[in-house]
């Protein structure tokens, strides 16, 4: 995957024409929000520029690739701005239950329009925005080792329930308050599917491209690191 998005004197509206530009030519390899390469330094000007706009439902849905993509990535990174995200959600509770409702379906009509796994029709919950999140941000480069890892391990016979369990405990730590019953859920599937995923990497009977065309609604990015994990095990048993 490319890297190198955004120049250091993009405005908002450039970025936010990137990325939407970046999302109707890869089409079908982006999966989920960090799917689009944006290096750290990449998800800080965003979130800078983000941080200074005027918050109302006009900006929200203006800029609403953008904001949910710094959303994802702050969970990503494990950054403190992750707690900041969920804050906005907290106070979505003192809002009108009409602007609620919109701003949902602002989230989900956004999901669908680029393609991305949503998970649900119609995001309809705090609960649900924040749990589909988490499933957006995927696996961290810190978290990926002990993923894939736990995915060989469950290929070998442990549990799902076991794996989740040990998930549960290794979560980074900024993704705590957004660890209730819908990112649970999207965990069991994420490794339900991320399993078999794997397995096909270790048959050494497809190309990664077969792989990615195969699991047409897995992680690009998550993908890619499972299939780098069995190549560099293969080389290092060799």
């Amino acid at each position: 995957m490319k890297e190198g998005l955004f120049e250091k004197n993009m405005s908002l509206s450039e970025m936010d024409a990137v990325l939407e530009h970046f999302l109707a030519k890869e089409g079908s390899a982006i999966r989920i929000l960090v799917d689009i390469p944006l290096t750290e330094e990449e998800y800080i000007l965003l979130s800078d520029k983000l941080i200074s706009m005027k918050r109302n439902m006009a900006t929200m849905q203006r800029y609403r690739i953008s904001m949910l993509l710094a959303w994802a990535y702050a969970l990503y990174y494990g950054k403190e701005e992750s707690r900041e995200y969920c804050e906005i959600m907290s106070k979505l509770d003192e809002m009108p239950q009409h602007f609620t409702r919109q701003f949902f379906r602002i989230c989900s009509r956004t999901f669908e329009e680029f393609g991305l796994n949503t998970y649900f029709k119609e995001i309809c919950s705090k609960q649900q925005l924040c749990g589909m999140m988490v499933a957006q941000a995927g696996i961290s480069e810190e978290m990926a080792p002990h993923f894939c890892r736990l995915l060989e391990e469950l290929i070998e016979g442990k549990s799902i329930r076991e794996a989740m369990d040990e998930m549960g405990m290794t979560n980074n730590e900024h993704l705590e308050d957004v660890a209730n019953a819908s990112s649970y859920y999207f965990l069991e599937n994420l490794l339900l599917s991320a399993k078999e995923m794997m397995r096909d990497c270790q048959s050494g009977h497809y190309t990664e491209p077969e792989i990615r065309e195969k699991y047409n609604i897995t992680s690009s990015r998550l993908i890619h690191t499972c299939w780098c994990w069995v190549q560099e095990r293969n080389r290092a048993c060799a």
